[in-house]
């Protein structure tokens, strides 16, 4: 495939695409606003499947603990937006890529099988943001896979972060380098300094959420079972990778702040919905700037090591949180209510 062809594929068409969304649904709050907002935006996605990936953190046991939790929540989602049999779920894989050996799933032969039925000119959009594993895996079984594919994901920080150390990439840095050296088409979405700018807080969610359609009212009770649990016993989103303070901010600063009291926010708490960000770019692009970079290469000390002279890949580096936020807040609460 050239590269002329391949960059072709890092831009969305005005007309609807074919997305699959791989998510580990269960493993925090915001991947529910993901795809909960998909659902509310047929004309520009045509929904194909959805996929659970793995994750290990404090909210599973194992890999395949949070894989199965995951597929449960996207089922709850899609019951929740009146959509309990429109879309096909599949489990994905149950461990993350050691050593180039894939890993067997549902949505494995899925993808694999969807992409077998392609016209020439066809694509399918694969919305990443969880661990890279179900498509690493995919692309390993069947390595033509990449003339039929597009992966945007969420993952790793900006390319000028100090650090990638990142909960998608770093619990699963094989795959991840897997796919980007894969050479499909692929699209980076960085979480702090590009989607750590989709910033809300409990009380807006509550305000344009809350007593609106079923999937308005679950997400905004969600939103506050979480953050109050982390009140109450901390945030063990990345216990079992790490035991730094704030990991994604590593080598950052070089400011001495010792000397000076730590504070916690009592008011005005807020919620990262990292999640949107992918996204956003399909439904709407005018809602992110992006640009075409060397693939980089991540190291096995979580960095970036950035590159001049690989395949080009699209980097998205700033979000439009006011339009995406807006646009969320109001598909969401035109969705069905029950209740």
């Amino acid at each position: 495939m050239s590269q002329k062809l391949n960059n072709q594929w890092l831009q969305p068409t005005i007309k609807p695409m074919k997305v699959i969304l791989d998510s580990d649904a269960y493993n925090e709050s915001d991947d529910q606003f993901e795809i909960t907002w998909a659902l509310c935006h047929e004309d520009r996605l045509s929904i194909q499947a959805f996929y659970a990936a793995p994750f290990l953190n404090g909210r599973s046991k194992s890999p395949e603990d949070g894989m199965n939790k995951s597929y449960d929540e996207i089922k709850k989602l899609l019951s929740l937006a009146g959509m309990t049999n429109k879309y096909p779920v599949y489990h994905g894989s149950t461990n993350f890529i050691e050593h180039e050996h894939y890993v067997d799933s549902e949505a494995v032969d899925d993808l694999i099988h969807r992409c077998g039925k392609l016209a020439v000119d066809e694509r399918i959009y694969v919305v990443a943001t969880g661990a890279l594993t179900n498509i690493a895996s995919a692309i390993l079984k069947e390595p033509q896979l990449i003339d039929k594919l597009v992966v945007i994901w969420l993952g790793g920080q900006a390319l000028y972060w100090t650090s990638a150390f990142e909960f998608n990439l770093s619990e699963d840095r094989f795959a991840a380098n897997t796919v980007l050296n894969s050479k499909v088409p692929f699209i980076l979405t960085p979480a702090m300094g590009v989607a750590s700018n989709l910033c809300t807080t409990q009380y807006e969610i509550n305000h344009y959420l809350a007593n609106t359609s079923d999937s308005g009212n679950y997400l905004a009770q969600e939103t506050t079972d979480y953050l109050n649990k982390i009140d109450r016993e901390g945030d063990a989103g990345l216990s079992k990778l790490t035991h730094e303070p704030d990991p994604y901010l590593r080598g950052m600063t070089d400011l001495d702040t010792e000397n000076f009291p730590a504070t916690t926010a009592v008011i005005a708490r807020s919620k990262v919905i990292w999640d949107l960000a992918p996204l956003a770019f399909l439904i709407n692009p005018r809602w992110t700037t992006s640009k075409l970079v060397s693939a980089p290469i991540i190291n096995a000390d979580d960095t970036w090591q950035l590159t001049s002279n690989r395949h080009l890949i699209r980097v998205i580096t700033h979000v439009d949180r006011d339009g995406i936020f807006g646009d969320l807040f109001y598909q969401i609460s035109q969705l069905p209510r029950t209740k």
